[in-house]
């Protein structure tokens, strides 16, 4: 009985397997990580990761007083809580193989939409960068995000945009004729990549892309002249031994009323009516478009928190080598205005990234030592996609019920939230 029984949780199990490994998911497209358990464990599952430095570079022979040191920025990495598929049947509704089967597929198929809609919603509320187009070019929809991107000097590893229904049904005939496109197998398409390397993109298709709520511009304005330098990733307090953590990508802005906003506002911040603009990260050069900014969270009434952290290449009281990380072209001046620039009451996004922007964290459990629990079995399965599914299940001689439980565990960490953000599409 027990070999019976052992057998059905392997199909079980295989079939979870099989099923998520069949679903579009976004993992892939993202960078992807599995600290060790202990590391995790000794740090409250919050692991503290560095970004890549920015230089100044100085001209001349004569380098007297000239060294700088190093700034080094980190942000956290959070593990989140696991997402479980948890089953509970009688003994006598367990007698049909195929029902279980059934039971299986259903929660895999929900595993996999839950993990994609987690990814999504995360890049459409802290990604900092926003496109509103009314193109109907699909190549130009997405040359438009491409220039953007290169203008600021944006880190390229590979980038993604997935692209809504709608907006694939509205761009199918104008990306589909082009020659990156021709060709690729039906599988390709059933996967929901429909292109590759069109204006840089990897193009994909999803059913799970959430909605941009917005509305009038609420228009604040700014208390005071905002200067901020970038922090290095730890600060030690030689007094008294405390060591903070600093993350890299925000910034608190005191404001004259926050009320307007929501989480994920996307916004432009304007002084006397000019908009403060991005520069490209090497050059320092300014790209001519407004610098936008995505409102991570309203911690009072009279103050928002911005991604990324706005640092002015022109602010006097920066040192040359926080300079370097300079974004934006100038300060931000007392009584500017913050601007919603996502105006439309309500419309679904298209998401692009480039893969170095998200991280996808993976946590571990030391499974093996769960059977030493009266009796309970275990099976776990590190997935292609880097993630380890895992399986427990049992049963309970007083009721006569079979426990089962399958699940993942992550955390989902906007690396670089100025290297993607939501465009929309409106007529």
């Amino acid at each position: 009985m027990a070999l019976v029984s052992g057998k059905t949780a392997i199909q079980m199990f295989d079939k979870a397997i099989d099923t998520y490994e069949s679903q579009q998911s976004m993992v892939p497209l993202c960078k992807s990580t599995t600290p060790s358990g202990a590391d995790l464990q000794n740090s409250g599952n919050v692991i503290w990761k560095q970004v890549q430095q920015s230089r100044k570079l100085v001209s001349g022979f004569d380098m007297t007083g000239q060294k700088s040191g190093i700034v080094q920025q980190s942000y956290p990495c959070i593990l989140g809580n696991p997402v479980n598929d948890v089953i509970e049947q009688r003994a006598d509704d367990t007698r049909d193989i195929q029902f279980w089967m059934d039971a299986i597929e259903t929660g895999s198929e929900k595993q996999a939409s839950e993990l994609n809609s987690a990814i999504a919603s995360a890049i459409a509320i802290q990604g900092s960068m926003f496109v509103r187009s009314n193109l109907t070019s699909g190549f130009s929809f997405l040359g438009t995000i491409q220039k953007a991107m290169n203008a600021r000097q944006l880190k390229k590893s590979q980038r993604h945009i997935m692209l809504n229904d709608a907006e694939t049904f509205t761009f199918a005939d104008d990306l589909a004729a082009r020659q990156t496109v021709q060709g690729r197998s039906e599988k390709v398409w059933a996967d929901g990549q429909i292109g590759q390397n069109i204006a840089q993109f990897n193009v994909h298709t999803g059913s799970f892309l959430p909605l941009i709520t917005g509305g009038a511009n609420p228009a604040t304005t700014v208390t005071g002249d905002q200067s901020f330098a970038p922090l290095g990733g730890t600060v030690a307090d030689t007094a008294t031994g405390t060591v903070t953590n600093n993350d890299y990508r925000n910034a608190t802005i005191v404001v004259a009323d926050s009320s307007g906003y929501t989480v994920g506002d996307k916004v432009n911040i304007s002084n006397s009516g000019t908009p403060v603009k991005a520069i490209g990260l090497d050059t320092k050069v300014s790209t001519g478009e407004a610098m936008t900014f995505t409102i991570k969270s309203i911690p009072s009434a009279l103050s928002i928190i911005v991604s990324p952290r706005p640092i002015a290449y022109d602010d006097t009281a920066l040192t040359a080598q926080e300079q370097a990380c300079a974004n934006i072209d100038t300060l931000i001046l007392d009584t500017a205005t913050v601007d919603r620039i996502n105006i439309d009451a309500s419309v679904q996004t298209n998401l692009f990234w480039d893969e170095s922007a998200v991280e996808i964290m993976g946590g571990t459990l030391p499974a093996e030592k769960f059977k030493e629990f009266s009796g309970m079995k275990q099976l776990n399965h590190k997935m292609s996609n880097g993630l380890t599914m895992y399986m427990f299940w049992d049963g309970d001689i007083d009721t006569l019920t079979f426990q089962y439980r399958s699940f993942l565990w992550y955390g989902i960490t906007i690396a670089n939230p100025s290297n993607c953000g939501v465009a929309v599409y409106y007529t």
